[in-house]
């Protein structure tokens, strides 16, 4: 097995030589690794040149004007020569051992899902772990890893497309999506190899926290088309599943656009469904839904607490 690893930068001085080190440090050394400066305004180009001299021959640095992560991340895999491909984002770090914990995977799959320790704002560490040997229903409930925690077979990215540049969320499962239409393979890595970080969002607007729910609203659709064209009996937990995600999201838009929301919930749920009580739906809830349907329950919920909020 020969790895390339791609890292996409954007500004990330300060943080892309944590990255390049935990690369350094791999007890299985990458065959290369492609180093993709996405139109950087700070120092995040110095230091990538002091790699090249720290690393000659093993780590190559490419600038490009500024496209987003996926344009970048493609650039590296049209530059990458490796049968695997490590994508790292320049804010996450590989354990020393993760490309050796994977590389055993590698015969029998085309994706290594790995598991992964991520570090949320407030610096509290969650160890998130996949959905094992449950491709179609990790992949509804997004427990397949993530772009850095997993291992990439070059060959089956390629024929599935690539990165999607258009989209400025759900990126990795949209891509693993792609992947699973076409029979490509699937392992479990069950070890923690990868610190992931969770930025804080404060700086997104709440327009583009609409425009992503509204990916994550297109993203489960699509699933669920596909589900059901294959074989709904087969797939009938996932597509149960995938109701009660889209509910939830259009709970969620109906904050921005209760019409809308109500639009795309008689277009995209199922006939007959009933939202489950958990966390975040309370009885009450479900209650109001079951009397009121999905708009008599929002608005219901909207005029008795005056909120803008959505309500369990």
């Amino acid at each position: 097995m020969n790895v390339s690893v791609i890292i996409p930068c954007f500004n990330v001085a300060g943080l892309l030589p944590k990255a390049l080190d935990s690369v350094r440090r791999q007890s299985r050394p990458p065959l290369e690794v492609v180093v993709v400066d996405d139109g950087s305004t700070d120092g995040t180009w110095a230091v990538i040149e002091a790699a090249m001299a720290d690393g000659p021959g093993l780590v190559r640095g490419i600038r490009q004007e500024n496209k987003g992560a996926c344009a970048a991340r493609n650039t590296g895999l049209r530059n990458a020569s490796g049968e695997w491909v490590q994508f790292l984002d320049a804010d996450d770090e590989l354990f020393p051992d993760k490309l050796a914990f994977q590389a055993p995977f590698t015969e029998q799959a085309d994706i290594v899902v790995g598991d992964y320790e991520q570090v949320m704002p407030d610096g509290l560490l969650l160890t998130v772990e996949a959905l094992y040997d449950r491709p179609w229903m990790a992949l509804v409930k997004t427990r397949m890893g993530t772009t850095s925690a997993n291992l990439w077979r070059r060959s089956a990215v390629e024929a599935a497309g690539g990165w999607d540049e258009e989209l400025a969320s759900s990126q990795d499962y949209e891509l693993l999506f792609r992947m699973l239409k076409r029979g490509h393979r699937v392992a479990w890595d069950r070890h923690v190899a990868t610190r992931v970080l969770k930025r804080a969002s404060g700086s997104i607007s709440r327009t583009d926290e609409r425009a992503n729910w509204e990916r994550y609203v297109d993203l489960r659709k699509a699933m669920k088309d596909h589900l059901l064209a294959q074989d709904p009996a087969a797939h009938a937990d996932e597509i149960a599943a995938i109701d009660q995600y889209l509910f939830m999201a259009l709970r969620i838009l109906a904050t921005y656009d209760l019409d809308a929301a109500v639009a795309e919930f008689r277009r995209s749920i199922s006939p007959g469904f009933v939202p489950q009580v958990g966390r975040a739906i309370t009885e009450r809830y479900v209650l109001l839904y079951n009397l009121l349907g999905f708009a008599g329950a929002e608005k219901a919920l909207r005029l008795r607490k005056g909120s803008s909020h959505p309500a369990s």
